[in-house]
């Protein structure tokens, strides 16, 4: 039942307006969940008490720090459009549409681009640990590279007088960049699983399948960590080339998004979900098939193989520690 103090603007102005105002408040929920993980990481840092853990400290506080800022921005920007200059011709639908270019909305894109920037950039910087071999690296690398280009050329564009994220100008270099952006954080998460089902099945093959859940358990961490993002992601992109207006519903979610991952990865990490760089080496994998190796006695009496008692478990307990992935 429509009311008689109800806007008569065109049902499809009424629902971009909608989308922007209702996007902040979806972000908001996300960043409560963002507020709650980050504690929990940081807390989990600091217990540790070692000085290798103070460079991801200072990366989850940047993070925050930046998810914080984006969505205050966009609070800002809202508040403008609704509130403050509520007079502005056309109303808060031209303020929309026409003031993108504002320093305040800039500096809010730029915080999410830079958090994308950051996320990647963790993938990539454990996928190399991982795989520890240059020529895996070089697409990622390469899409890397490209990825932060656009979005910095995204940024610049969208912060032209008249412009928007919405424009096709800023179209022409804003789908490539997601696009790229997306598919990249989708090759690393592949990668890393890649070489982790890699390791465990060297493990059965060696020891035997009981001796392999600490792999199957971190890559499904590190699947279940990414998914949030892919998902979002995902369903942004499909709506943001295609020019639907519910893509604003996604925006603000999927820049605390951004920054829950990674998080959520370095959490696992600090509470003993994750194991040590060196036991996912191509070395390490020798040394544990000669310890396997090492390890076997032939039995005189019906030549049955037997394993020494301890030997696998302490490759297990090793298995399970802490460390960085």
């Amino acid at each position: 039942m429509s009311s008689s103090w109800a806007t008569q603007e065109p049902a499809a102005d009424l629902w971009f307006e909608q989308t922007n105002n209702a996007a902040v408040y979806i972000g908001a929920v996300a960043y409560g969940i963002h507020i709650v993980i980050f504690c929990l990481t940081a807390v989990g840092l600091i217990r540790e008490k070692k000085k290798s853990n103070w460079p991801w400290l200072l990366f989850i506080f940047v993070l925050f720090g930046l998810g914080t800022a984006n969505l205050c921005l966009n609070i800002n920007f809202n508040e403008l459009a609704w509130i403050d200059d509520r007079n502005y011709p056309g109303g808060p639908l031209a303020f929309l549409l026409e003031q993108q270019a504002r320093p305040s909305n800039t500096a809010g894109n730029s915080a999410a681009i830079i958090i994308t920037f950051l996320a990647d950039g963790l993938l990539l910087y454990r996928c190399y640990r991982v795989w520890n071999k240059w020529y895996i690296m070089v697409i990622p690398i390469l899409m890397w590279l490209a990825a932060t280009i656009l979005s910095a050329l995204t940024t610049l564009q969208a912060a032209r007088p008249t412009s928007s994220l919405w424009a096709n100008n800023t179209l022409v270099v804003s789908v490539p960049y997601w696009s790229i952006s997306i598919a990249l954080s989708l090759l690393l998460t592949s990668l890393l699983i890649i070489r982790l089902m890699y390791i465990r099945h060297k493990i059965v093959s060696s020891l035997g399948p009981q001796y392999g859940k600490d792999y199957s358990s971190i890559a499904a961490m590190i699947l279940e960590s990414a998914l949030p993002y892919g998902v979002v992601s995902l369903i942004f992109i499909v709506l943001y080339g295609l020019h639907n207006t519910a893509e604003n519903l996604f925006i603000p979610l999927l820049v605390q998004v951004e920054c829950i991952s990674p998080m959520l990865i370095i959490l696992r990490v600090c509470r003993g979900r994750a194991m040590d760089n060196d036991l996912l080496s191509d070395e390490k994998l020798t040394q544990i098939r000669f310890h396997v190796m090492s390890s076997v006695q032939e039995s005189h009496d019906d030549s049955v193989m037997t394993f020494k008692a301890g030997s696998a478990s302490r490759l297990t307990r090793h298995a399970g520690s802490a460390g960085a992935v």
